[in-house]
């Protein structure tokens, strides 16, 4: 027999593995109690599986779990008792078609949370996008009242300009008698100190009536709503208490306009 040669031609390798038939492997015990080369490699054979199972947990080829079992069950029928190494490996190989089968699960499952994590996260996106366009339209129709306000024959825009207190100090009355509305466009002055805040009064026949206090313009916000006041013959701006007072602080005038 040519020992080299049948020991090159996998079938011990098939052996360990399960894959060959019972009178196949009757042949390959037989001849590995005659021959110690191939009990020797019969056994390197099973270690190398054995260790290479534990450390690198590589799926076994296909077919071999099926192979296992069925094999297990020829020889418990047949009242073969498998080495205890063999057992071992075919055990390990078993072992490993399982993993590999909950690996995949796992795999899938992974998966399938990233694609609902896309999934979730354009969402997002999507109504943060919304909400932005919900924004700018609701700004864009605030915008157009404004102007179509302003545009408005019936709306006058009075110019009150500085008392002196601050030279360059500017701001705007827009005034509709008819619509009874009135707003106010800040176009320059002073940022209040801290728990100070401005005034706008419509000066009457009565006297000075407060118009409601008001805040510097914000970005897409120059104009701002005010109280109208019926029959006023002049506007003016002072800085007052934040919150506002009762009757204007003269000295801290800022700017007046006469509507005429």
């Amino acid at each position: 027999m040519d020992i080299k040669a049948y020991i090159a031609s996998g079938i011990l390798e098939q052996y360990v593995l399960g894959k060959l038939s019972p009178q196949e492997e009757a042949e390959v015990e037989q001849n590995a109690e005659q021959y110690p080369e191939i009990r020797q490699e019969l056994t390197a054979i099973e270690v190398a599986l054995e260790e290479y199972a534990l450390l690198h947990g590589k799926t076994p080829p296909p077919g071999v779990l099926s192979a296992i079992l069925q094999r297990l069950h020829t020889e418990e029928g047949a009242g073969a008792k498998p080495s205890e190494r063999r057992l071992k490996v075919l055990g390990y190989a078993a072992g490993l078609l399982l993993v590999a089968a909950v690996a995949g699960m796992l795999a899938l499952y992974q998966a399938n949370r990233r694609q609902h994590g896309a999934i979730a996260s354009l969402n997002q996106q999507l109504i943060q996008t919304q909400q932005s366009c919900d924004s700018i339209q609701n700004t864009a129709q605030r915008m157009e009242s404004l102007l179509d306000f302003v545009r408005d024959p019936s709306t006058r825009a009075i110019v009150m300009a500085s008392t002196g207190l601050v030279p360059d100090a500017v701001a705007t009355v827009f005034y509709n008698a008819e619509n009874q509305r009135s707003l106010i466009g800040v176009e320059q002055l002073p940022t209040p100190e801290a728990g100070k805040q401005y005034q706008l009064w419509a000066i009457t026949e009565g006297g000075p009536v407060s118009m409601g206090v008001f805040e510097l313009p914000e970005a897409g916000r120059p104009l701002q709503e005010v109280s109208f006041v019926e029959g006023a013959q002049a506007f003016a701006v002072t800085l007052e208490n934040r919150g506002g007072s009762p009757t204007p602080t003269l000295d801290q005038m800022y700017v007046l306009g006469n509507n005429s």
